[in-house]
């Protein structure tokens, strides 16, 4: 948890320096297991009984009071202006996740689907949403082109700036987003596989038996209705194209190894 307020040397210094360029890559523990927080948050969310885990929304209160004391430095420090803040998870919770389906560790809905909220004023329109899919591996590109940074020559890069969404003027170049997942979680319950969004539909490619699953997430966001029998044409055409990224990306795929008694 971050100091309710900094130091005097740390003023200091960010005074000194705050006409230089900076960088900031803050990873909050929480919200992890094991699920941890102050004993007086804990009571607090006991005593109103509104979670069937006190702990873990008290952990959630904990973060939430950490990220507000880091913008409200910003603000103090006036430096909110020209700072671009982007927040977002890594993976789904480790607990429920309705109405998603499953959560972490999983290609499922509950396991990749996270928030992201960005904070850019004078960029960001304040309260403003936008609906289009979006990866981690958009962070880097986006944030060279919001201080004007070119990729090093020859770098590859994953994602795509998202400058133009965050702006509002204009789309992204790609049509698909794309997840592979060829090992096992520390749960060891799920499947070997990889998946492809593209406008409504995802596909989840099973590595183990090469089955497919189909979903309408606009209709379907709970993925309760396998439509790959129904869709056979786009299913195969949305398994090709998961095909030729995980080829022009050399993905590294499982490995069946035979085990003697």
């Amino acid at each position: 948890y971050l100091p309710e307020r900094l130091t005097d040397e740390s003023i200091a210094f960010i005074t000194k320096n705050r006409e230089r360029p900076f960088f900031l890559t803050l990873w909050s523990y929480s919200v992890h297991y094991p699920i941890q927080a102050p004993a007086d948050l804990i009571e607090k969310h006991t005593k109103r009984g509104k979670h069937k885990n006190p702990a873990y929304a008290a952990m959630i209160e904990g973060m939430d009071t950490a990220l507000g004391r880091l913008l409200k430095a910003l603000d103090d420090l006036k430096l909110s202006d020209n700072t671009l803040v982007i927040f977002k998870s890594d993976n789904g919770s480790l607990f429920g996740n309705e109405p998603l389906r499953r959560n972490k560790g999983f290609l499922y809905e509950g396991g990749i689907r996270v928030p992201w909220i960005v904070r850019w004023p004078g960029v960001v329109e304040a309260g403003s949403t936008c609906s289009t899919p979006v990866v981690s591996m958009d962070t880097f590109p986006t944030i060279l082109e919001a201080v004007g940074l070119k990729p090093l020559p020859g770098k590859i890069l994953d994602g795509e700036s998202l400058a133009p969404l965050l702006k509002q003027s204009g789309s992204l170049k790609r049509d698909a987003i794309y997840f592979h997942y060829p090992n096992y979680a520390f749960h060891k319950r799920n499947r070997l596989g990889g998946a492809i969004r593209e406008g409504d539909f995802k596909l989840i490619q099973r590595y183990d038996d090469d089955s497919l699953e189909l979903y309408n997430l606009a209709k379907d966001l709970g993925e309760k209705h396998n439509l790959a029998k129904q869709k056979p044409e786009l299913a195969n055409r949305l398994k090709r194209k998961l095909g030729d990224w995980l080829e022009e990306t050399g993905a590294k795929m499982p490995v069946r190894v035979a085990v003697k008694n």
